[in-house]
């Protein structure tokens, strides 16, 4: 990791990483904060600086399309929104 990225990371209020890697989904209803699974990336960030850090995830075999990723992205943002 680039030197500094810690202090980037905390500089924002939420952190999402966007992995073609398997993670819980967080909207099912046996999933919660005591029991979710992160992917790959997101376990890194969070256990090397100290930062909470999301991630939306999609493993299918293929490539994540942009399409797929703005959308994902767009209902999380709405989400925190909604909840503040």
């Amino acid at each position: 990791m680039q030197p500094g990225i810690g202090e980037i990371l905390r500089g924002f209020r939420q952190v999402i990483t966007v992995e073609g890697n398997w993670a819980d989904d967080p909207g099912d209803p046996l999933i919660d904060e005591s029991n979710r699974r992160y992917s790959a990336l997101a376990m890194l960030l969070r256990s090397r600086y100290l930062v909470d850090v999301d991630c939306w995830t999609e493993v299918r075999g293929r490539p994540i399309k942009p399409g797929t990723v703005y959308a994902a992205l767009r209902g999380r943002l709405a989400h925190l929104e909604t909840s503040r």
